[in-house]
């Protein structure tokens, strides 16, 4: 089944809950593949239109095989999927888009260059077909036409950056309808996640948006950020603009993250499924997974390893293993163990239950890594010296949120915390730098203890990160 996440990713952004919503389950995807010229036996339903800017795209939705009573429900259905559509590409492309579903006939147009299979358990299959311009636009990847495989490999390495789908509110604003962009800032406010100088600053960033975004906002709360920027006389610059805007991204992201993304975030839910699986996929090491296990056995790490994972994980994730790991493996575990760990035959071992113990085994290796580099050691200001590349900042700052990572840097040295500043991103150090000198939130006091649990909070999340394989320590 992992085989196929690219094509999942997909059909989870141009048919979001398919599966629920059509009365029938689907029990295989097919990877993305060219589309034929012509198949006499399909049958549109219909087809989804998209548009963003001057970009029109059409991608049809056609079955063959599938019931009456299937077909009736996808019409009766499809009406529901535009505006989760819509928030989709948005979240996706960071670009505004619109999707609407209209007749099978469409008037022409050119045939869509890809096509992606869903077999339903009820008998025959529905075929989406999609565009060429569609990954160029909406995911800004090279597209070859005669080679689908190379499509899927971008649309994995597009989904397993830190920052895919990471909210921009501008898009967002000419995305939601009015009722959906209401319910977006309550739940915000709900979570004390929206100020009301947020708000002007919000209205400020986006002047030509500033009459929907008023009017989906409560007139109290817009009314008491106008007041207290008068009263304290504060001068909003371009770096309040900019740090305002990015508060408010990191707050959407939280949501959307959340256990079940709330309200019209909802249909968010099986794209980021995909993603996590995608990145789970990808936290096997690079190269040779062999040679990363060979390299921890002198150490004692993959002896360590092994005790964490236990037996049967680590004889599956070790099943196949080639001479050179036979002979790095009996370096660190008795004889008899080693032939005990190497005798699952990798023939009776599902491809997705050996992929899965893998995942665990190189975890386990970087946790085990982690422990000896750490000696004990787990606080915050430690760990922050261990991480050198811009892209390993930048990946903590994303996951934990900009405020937690503020709070924690208060308990740190100048030098750490200066160094850490560095390898952030414009405009989130602008927010984590004045939060520091208090610029901003400036009646917001926090006492040791405050910090302290903040400190271990964003420690827990960088040992998280780096036994998953999203950062890595300096050696």
């Amino acid at each position: 089944m992992h085989y196929t996440l690219p094509s999942r990713a997909i059909i989870n952004i141009l048919l979001p809950d398919i599966d629920d919503w059509i009365g029938d389950a689907i029990a295989a995807f097919s990877p993305l593949v060219s589309a034929d010229p012509f198949d006499p036996r399909m049958k549109t339903i219909f087809t989804l239109l998209i548009s963003s800017g001057d970009l029109r795209l059409s991608a049809p939705l056609s079955s063959t095989g599938i019931s009456d009573r299937t077909r009736r429900r996808i019409h009766s259905r499809s009406g529901v999927i535009d505006a989760a559509v819509s928030l989709l590409l948005c979240l996706v492309s960071g670009r505004p888009a619109s999707a609407k579903i209209v007749a099978a006939d469409t008037g022409g147009g050119s045939s869509p260059e890809f096509i992606v299979d869903l077999s339903l358990a009820g008998g025959g299959f529905l075929r989406i077909g999609i565009p060429l311009e569609f990954f160029r636009a909406f995911m800004g990847i090279p597209v070859d036409p005669s080679d689908p495989m190379s499509v899927e490999r971008e649309i994995a390495s597009f989904f397993v950056g830190h920052r895919s789908c990471f909210p921009r509110v501008g898009s967002l604003v000419d995305c939601l309808s009015p009722r959906e962009l209401e319910e977006l800032f309550h739940l915000l406010r709900l979570r004390g996640l929206l100020s009301s100088y947020q708000t002007v600053l919000l209205l400020r960033a986006f002047p030509d948006k500033a009459d929907r975004i008023e009017s989906a906002l409560p007139a109290s709360l817009v009314r008491e950020g106008r007041e207290l920027v008068a009263s304290r006389r504060l001068f909003i610059n371009r770096r309040d603009l900019a740090g305002g805007v990015y508060s408010l991204e990191d707050a959407v992201f939280r949501l959307l993250n959340e256990p079940e993304p709330p309200g019209p975030l909802r249909p968010f839910r099986g794209l980021r499924a995909v993603i996590y699986s995608l990145r789970l996929r990808r936290s096997l090491p690079e190269g040779d997974f062999w040679s990363f296990c060979a390299s921890m056995a002198a150490s004692g790490e993959l002896y360590e390893a092994i005790g964490l994972c236990g037996e049967r994980t680590s004889r599956i994730a070790l099943s196949g293993a080639p001479d050179y790991f036979s002979d790095a493996l009996r370096a660190c575990v008795s004889s008899r163990a080693s032939i005990e760990l190497l005798s699952a035959d990798p023939g009776g071992i599902g491809a997705q239950e050996s992929l899965e113990a893998r995942i665990r085994f190189a975890s386990a290796l970087r946790r085990a890594r982690v422990r000896r580099i750490s000696r004990g050691r787990a606080d915050i200001a430690f760990l922050l010296s261990r991480l050198e590349r811009a892209a390993d900042f930048d990946t903590l700052l994303v996951e934990s949120g900009w405020f937690r990572v503020a709070t924690a840097l208060k308990g740190v040295a100048f030098e750490t915390r200066r160094r850490f500043l560095e390898g952030i991103a414009l405009p989130a150090r602008y927010l984590i730098e004045d939060m520091l000198d208090g610029t901003i939130n400036p009646d917001i006091l926090h006492d040791e203890s405050g910090i302290r649990a903040a400190g271990d909070t964003l420690a827990d999340r960088i040992l998280e990160l780096v036994e998953s394989g999203a950062i890595r320590f300096s050696a």
